[in-house]
């Protein structure tokens, strides 16, 4: 696919209908009557907006704006074989981008004759895909491949998990050691060759000679002790999380410590999530990579701070019909969150003092404090806890899912998962 913008006649010159808010924005531009002038203009809107794609400009005489009737702007999508495969509304209300991405896709697909979009997915270019990530640096640094497959749809989510990657990859929350074991038995549980390779790339960087690394990722009887039950416990984690023993956290409890196990389940959590992105995607190792991680913050909008979500969502979760008005699915479900609860606890649970203390006053994550695994994950890892939000919350207002249906695959997921929670 090919795109295209098509720079016709100015919509709001100053020597027309001009426009207030062109004016705040710093936009004055008399309607060009030569080619030079349009040439010019067009220049300078390309600069202005950093328009990545290519930009033409239609005749003085506006023979493509009139053809196409595209003043002030206008999407379409031209098949192969020239024909209006999609024709968008008038802009500026009529101007959709999400029924072009949809024609697109579905034009790609009835081309195809298949449903394997795997095939057919729009990675972009390094270059092009620093451009959409906000607040990017001006050193432009190999971006990984799944990274370029998802800044096109979802450039602020990219950027939180990129920032997510790193944090996980770097630091002294876990030694480099066994952060690599843990991260390549995730990956080996889940059968994601892409993620074994950044495992082991990252295992090199931090110095670990090539028998160690053959070691860690070889017979698990000739780990130590502490490594066999870490490399354990990622494996249980990936593929049967719910049978995960009391006996097993205490052991793991006992070896590494409280902050190091919330690192160690964080990391697991993070491994699960990426691992399935990347076998979905079908990603492959980029040329020259597994890149190191990459450490760069980007733009973040500003926190906003408050109270927790409204009591009625308590209210209505606690009026759900019991007994004989209830479904036996339902009943089921509370009879195991019941059993949940009932369980002892595997790990202290931090008080909101503590929690206070680690975070201070005004973090975005205190409202919080009265769930119990967000007082352990904030108390015991504040970043990576709140690196796993950001990526989570910039996602729920970037990917605009129905509702309905997010909660849908939230009820299969955790279900399979026996987390009644």
């Amino acid at each position: 696919m090919e795109f295209l913008a098509v720079y016709v006649r100015e919509a709001h010159p100053t020597d027309g209908w001009r426009m207030e808010s062109n004016d705040k924005a710093g936009i004055s531009v008399k309607q060009p009557t030569t080619e030079v002038e349009r040439v010019g203009v067009a220049r300078r809107c390309c600069s202005s907006l950093k328009i990545s794609m290519r930009m033409v400009v239609d005749e003085l005489d506006d023979r493509v704006g009139q053809a196409y009737s595209g003043m002030p702007d206008r999407l379409y999508l031209i098949d192969r074989k020239g024909r209006v495969a999609y024709k968008g509304g008038r802009g500026p209300f009529g101007f959709k981008p999400g029924e072009l991405e949809q024609s697109l896709l579905m034009l790609l697909l009835d081309e195809s004759g298949t449903a394997k979009t795997s095939e057919h997915r729009p990675m972009l270019t390094n270059e092009e895909a620093w451009r959409r990530l906000p607040g990017a640096p001006s050193k432009v640094e190999p971006l990984p491949a799944w990274a370029r497959l998802f800044a096109g749809p979802l450039p602020v989510t990219t950027a939180r998990m990129l920032e997510l990657d790193a944090l996980h990859r770097s630091g002294d929350r876990l030694e480099p050691k066994l952060r690599g074991l843990v991260r390549w038995s995730a990956a080996d549980a889940n059968h994601c060759d892409y993620a074994k390779a950044v495992a082991v790339a990252d295992l090199r960087r931090s110095g670990v000679s090539e028998s160690e690394v053959r070691k860690l990722t070889g017979d698990r009887s000739l780990l130590s002790p502490q490594q066999r039950a870490a490399a354990s416990f990622a494996r249980k984690m990936m593929l049967e999380a719910h049978a995960v023993t009391d006996d097993e956290m205490k052991q793991l409890l006992e070896y590494f410590g409280d902050e190091r196990v919330v690192a160690l389940v964080a990391l697991l959590a993070h491994a699960s999530f990426q691992d399935r992105l990347l076998l979905a995607s079908k990603i492959e190792v980029e040329t020259g990579g597994p890149f190191p991680p990459l450490m760069v913050s980007f733009a973040k909008p500003k926190p906003v701070t408050g109270s927790s979500p409204p009591a009625a969502l308590r209210s209505k979760f606690e009026s759900r019909p019991q007994g004989a008005g209830a479904s036996a699915e339902w009943l089921g479900l509370q009879r195991g969150l019941e059993s949940q609860k009932a369980r002892p606890g595997r790990i202290r649970v931090p008080s909101k003092a503590e929690m206070l203390k680690r975070l201070g006053d005004g973090h975005p994550g205190m409202w919080q404090s009265d769930i119990h695994w967000s007082r352990v994950c904030y108390t015991h890892q504040p970043e990576l806890t709140q690196a796993w939000f950001d990526c989570a919350s910039a996602f729920r207002q970037e990917a605009k899912l129905d509702r309905t249906l997010e909660q849908s695959l939230f009820w299969i997921v955790t279900r399979s998962l026996k987390c009644f929670y």
